[in-house]
């Protein structure tokens, strides 16, 4: 079986929904790869948007603009401070510099004004709303991290998920802050063997976030559990702008897919795509043999 754990901005939907646009997505990856149709992927996936429902009042399908705006609500100094640290990851001060004489972006009003110039410094090299989706991915991936009780609520929904599957979990698939948490899994449970590891849109590169995870998931090569491990990315995402990931997890297979300038962190762009499909179907002996 596949399992997916998704990313931000999923608070207002559940399991089902996100199945439905999760399945055909991968099948259609699968089907790019190798040129057939297959309607016969066991496929599940890990809902944990309710952990951070309370944080969230309203959500749109995908990590878009409304639902990364609405993660920047309440911003304490001790997360502007890490965020701004975040922000230099992917801006130079001289960007940061040009885009104060930019126009102020749209529905950033409650942010403070300094952080309004970064929105426009990233929108400027990412494409429009790519400042408020990487900086609300990032409070959330933090949020995960830093906080016991969140981290632990959403680490034991995908530990259960994964042991209740029938016939076993073989591919684990993790999307954005679904990638980390996807990652934490393996490193939690050296003993459940997986064929295949697949991140989609990963911000495990940027320091931030590894800074936060555990010192013994910071580096190394690909876990022993997992036989394989593809992260899959777009050069031009700014959640997954840090490079590919063998730099710290040597090993990794890094693959590099076009999502398009307009929503370019969507998950099911990255699962339609036939370096996913092949990945998976590459999993899968009764797939490559077709």
């Amino acid at each position: 079986m596949i399992v997916g754990v998704h990313g931000i901005g999923q608070q207002q939907f559940g399991r089902a929904q996100l199945l439905r646009d999760w399945v055909p997505a991968i099948s259609d990856g699968v089907e790019a790869a190798t040129g057939e149709a297959r309607s016969d992927l066991a496929v599940d996936i890990a809902f944990y948007g309710n952990v951070f429902l309370r944080e969230v009042a309203v959500a749109a399908k995908g990590a878009t603009r409304a639902a990364a705006e609405n993660l920047l609500d309440d911003l304490d100094s001790a997360e502007l401070s890490d965020l701004d640290e975040a922000v230099a990851e992917i801006v130079s001060a001289d960007e940061v510099e040009a885009a104060a004489e930019l126009p102020p972006v749209m529905g950033t009003r409650h942010v403070p004004s300094w952080l309004q110039v970064r929105f426009r410094a990233i929108d400027a090299k990412f494409g429009a709303a790519a400042g408020v989706l990487y900086v609300g991915e990032l409070r959330q991936v933090r949020r995960y991290l830093a906080d016991p009780m969140v981290k632990a609520r959403v680490d034991e929904i995908v530990a259960r998920k994964i042991a209740d599957a029938a016939g076993g979990v073989r591919i684990l698939v993790g999307h954005s802050l679904g990638s980390v948490v996807a990652w934490e899994f393996v490193r939690q449970h050296p003993d459940h063997e997986l064929d295949l590891l697949v991140t989609l849109g990963s911000p495990l590169g940027l320091r931030m976030v590894r800074s936060r995870l555990p010192e013994q998931g910071r580096t190394g090569g690909v876990p022993q559990q997992a036989s394989r491990w593809v992260n899959v990315r777009d050069r031009g995402d700014p959640v997954a702008c840090a490079g590919d990931l063998t730099t710290w997890w040597p090993g990794v297979a890094d693959r590099y897919v076009d999502n398009g300038r307009d929503d370019v962190h969507n998950a099911c762009r990255y699962l339609s795509k036939a370096e996913t499909g092949s990945a998976i179907a590459g999993a899968y002996p009764w797939l490559r043999s077709g």
